[in-house]
């Protein structure tokens, strides 16, 4: 577990500050007045209703931009630690319709992007990643993560997740109980073991284990 430690170098004192994430923010003693910012939120209570998951998404999401810098010059510039993973707990969707948004990104306001040095949200609704398939998940943040134009603003999908998410998954890919193909090698269960909690009612379409045994 990390430790954050604060010494007072006049009077000695020492503050022991232990944590599962951290954002500091602090002004160097020589420098020119503007706040630094080192920050680690990984997992934690965000608002009312949203979780941090930096933890659970952001290593997928290191994946599917090693896998994809080459073809998009665009995925060099994407700088994950400035994207800001949260989920919204609370939602409870319609299995029926099946309708509404699962994960989208979306520009992080000025104050946020201040305080804290996030520029991107990447915002999904936990009653349904619990109940897609990992290969939905994939392409999810995928889709996401092409919208980042030049690494700093968000543009629009040509169509919903892209021509090649379409192409390769077909259309409704998001909402589909169908199995659909893999966006990606290089996945095992290991990656989403956090994304599946064990208290939780698991459907028969929402696991594919067969796909990343070979991963």
């Amino acid at each position: 577990m990390p430790k954050i430690k604060i010494i007072d170098e006049t009077t000695g004192e020492v503050t022991d500050i232990e944590c599962v994430g951290y954002n500091l923010q602090f002004v160097e003693s020589t420098g020119n007045g503007v706040i630094q910012k080192i920050r680690a939120l990984n997992n934690g209570k965000y608002g009312y209703k949203h979780w941090i998951k930096n933890d659970f998404y952001r290593p997928i999401a290191q994946k599917i931009k090693d896998k994809y810098k080459e073809k998009f010059e665009e995925f060099t510039m994407i700088n994950l630690d400035k994207i800001l993973f949260i989920e919204d707990t609370e939602y409870i969707g319609d299995e029926l319709k099946r309708s509404d948004e699962i994960m989208w990104i979306k520009k992080a306001n000025k104050q946020l992007e201040e305080v804290t040095g996030y520029k991107f949200i990447i915002e999904s609704r936990e009653f349904w990643v619990e109940r897609i398939s990992n290969e939905q998940v994939v392409a999810l943040i995928y889709s996401c993560l092409r919208q980042i134009e030049n690494g700093y603003k968000i543009r629009e999908p040509d169509l919903v997740g892209w021509k090649e998410v379409i192409g390769t998954l077909g259309y409704g890919w998001e909402t589909t109980k169908s199995e659909i193909p893999n966006l990606l090698d290089g996945f095992n269960m290991n990656d989403f073991k956090m994304l599946r909690k064990a208290d939780k009612q698991v459907g028969f379409f929402d696991s594919k284990e067969k796909y990343y045994e070979q991963g």
